[in-house]
């Protein structure tokens, strides 16, 4: 009898710890949110981040844009910040960017100033779901605007790693 009891609560055991987690499997799982804390670049981007009209018109909370800016400096690029066409010419002329962000809705505002450069950044529009897909073709890069810091963060590594810098 002790030996079937003993045998009965050893396969209560070992059928109970199937579904046991080791500790870093929790936080595996639970996806890109904790995985994000721990990314820091290997390669190191000048970013612009363009927020433009089209940014107004997204009603974008500008709370929203500093902690995107936050996040990617916390990963190690560095970030600008411009809002007119006017400081897009000015920081252009000032410093090479590496990405430049900006909503595909002011792609044809920066587009002329971009063309003038000697040095073409990779540009990474964000685009709004159904917009059209014709327009999005042309930009590889492209991301939806419902897309986490991780999707940019991503963009941005690979998009460096491939241009060896």
């Amino acid at each position: 009898m002790k030996k079937l009891t003993t045998t009965i609560l050893l396969l209560a055991v070992t059928i109970s710890a199937s579904d046991a987690m080791a500790c870093g499997e929790v936080m595996y799982r639970m996806g890109g949110a904790l995985r994000y804390h721990a990314f820091i670049t290997h390669h190191p981007a000048q970013i612009l981040l363009y927020s433009g009209n089209a940014a107004a018109v997204h009603h974008i909370d500008m709370n929203d844009m500093q902690m995107f800016n936050e996040n990617l400096s916390k990963a190690g690029h560095h970030v600008t910040v411009v809002d007119s066409p006017a400081a897009l010419g000015k920081a252009l002329a000032t410093r090479q960017y590496d990405v430049i962000i900006s909503f595909a809705g002011d792609l044809q505002a920066i587009q002329p100033q971009l063309a003038s450069i000697s040095h073409e950044p990779a540009l990474i529009p964000v685009f709004q779901r159904g917009d059209s897909d014709t327009t999005r073709k042309e930009y590889p890069l492209a991301l939806n605007d419902d897309a986490n810091i991780n999707q940019f963060l991503k963009t941005i590594e690979q998009t460096m790693k491939s241009r060896g810098t």
